[in-house]
């Protein structure tokens, strides 16, 4: 009866009773810091009606009911917005707990479900720590769909896109987002995602667009990677140079008749702003990235007076562009080499005539065997008579 007279009054009240919403953000956290996943799991059901009370279209509702006097009064948006900054804590430490323990799958979930339940955004801790647990699994289109879907959703007030305790105004919500999933994918070796995530958030105009348009000086290319971590500026080199390179190539008649005389000039910084002063981290992380990501090697110099640059020569640019339609070519001669055979036949033909050499073989070997053992047996027999 006890427990019938409890559900029922839990359905009046669309809420558990029992625990409050501070207990059960209490026990989220606390089995967040255990690394006890599967508390935290079984937890989330209970901490809904309490998300979903910070709905923001509770606070326009009651807006429109505060003004006719009908119906119960309703907290103000405000407030609302309190309440769910106290709560989205509860939320971001059960995802972190299942980053900590690989599971990338209730990570979804759980933003998912964050998102259907509260009518926002989630916290971009939480965002970056589900990004880094699908990027650790290697499912970078996963993390693509994640980020796209979190940033097209509207802030619900100014708070929700800034937050107060940032030193830099200019990093908001879709910014923070973008970077801290770009930074996940390079770590785990994704440069494809990472490249077409940078792109994206440039098109949305979320990230700044490295190339610099210099009016004195046209014929160089000049990249500026000022505020940017050392994955976006990995991001952004290749993608600045892949989109400089395809207007080049949109203005020839052929891929071969491409020729690249600019130098590159990317602007690094002086390293003012990084941990230790005057020691830079982007120019020796773009450096290592010219050597080692890029066949042949770009090599680079330091611009006369300027350490906060590094020029990259045209000709190297050209070498490598002449090496990626050497590879080119000799891919499609191999791919032209493929199909032939499998149009004429003669793969078919060579793969039924080695199967059959190799059968002959067994045969006759199995043959041989039987023979000897056969021999050997009647000899056994002469003797014995």
């Amino acid at each position: 009866a006890v427990f019938s007279d409890a559900g029922a009054l839990s359905t009046v009240l669309d809420r558990p009773i029992g625990l409050t919403g501070q207990d059960w953000k209490l026990l989220l956290i606390a089995a967040s810091r255990g690394g006890h996943w599967k508390v935290c799991l079984g937890t989330l059901p209970f901490i809904r009606p309490y998300v979903k009370e910070t709905h923001p279209m509770y606070a326009r509702e009651s807006s429109v009911s505060s003004i006719s006097g009908v119906g119960p009064s309703r907290p103000s948006l405000e407030r609302l917005n309190r309440k769910y900054e106290r709560i989205a804590r509860a939320l971001t430490a059960a995802i972190l707990c299942f980053e900590v323990r690989g599971q990338y799958a209730w990570a979804i979930r759980a933003i998912d479900d964050w998102i259907e339940w509260s009518g926002r955004r989630p916290r971009k801790e939480a965002v970056a720590s589900a990004c880094r647990a699908l990027a650790k699994r290697y499912r970078g289109q996963e993390v693509l769909t994640m980020v796209t879907k979190v940033v097209n959703i509207p802030a619900v007030s100014e708070s929700d896109g800034v937050d107060d305790d940032l030193e830099v105004s200019d990093y908001t919500y879709e910014k923070a987002v973008y970077t801290e999933s770009i930074n996940a994918l390079h770590k785990s070796g994704l440069y494809e995602e990472a490249d077409q995530l940078y792109a994206a958030g440039v098109s949305n105009g979320h990230l700044s667009w490295a190339v610099v348009q210099s009016v004195t000086d046209k014929k160089r290319l000049r990249l500026d990677l000022h505020g940017m971590s050392a994955a976006v500026a990995h991001s952004a080199v290749r993608v600045s140079l892949q989109k400089e390179i395809m207007e080049s190539s949109s203005q020839s008649s052929s891929d071969d008749n491409i020729t690249w005389d600019r130098d590159v000039m990317i602007i690094t910084g002086r390293g003012r702003r990084s941990g230790e002063r005057f020691r830079p981290v982007l120019r020796p992380e773009v450096q290592r990235m010219l050597t080692e990501e890029f066949y042949p090697p770009l090599g680079s110099s330091s611009m006369p007076g300027n350490m906060g640059a590094i020029l990259v020569l045209g000709k190297d640019i050209e070498a490598w562009l002449q090496h990626q339609r050497q590879q080119k070519g000799e891919c499609l001669l191999f791919v032209a080499d493929v199909l032939r055979d499998i149009s004429s036949g003669n793969r078919l033909e060579k793969a039924l005539r080695s199967s059959g050499n190799r059968l002959e073989k067994a045969l006759i070997m199995k043959f041989e065997s039987e023979r000897t053992t056969g021999a050997a047996e009647n000899d056994d027999k002469d003797q014995n008579v």
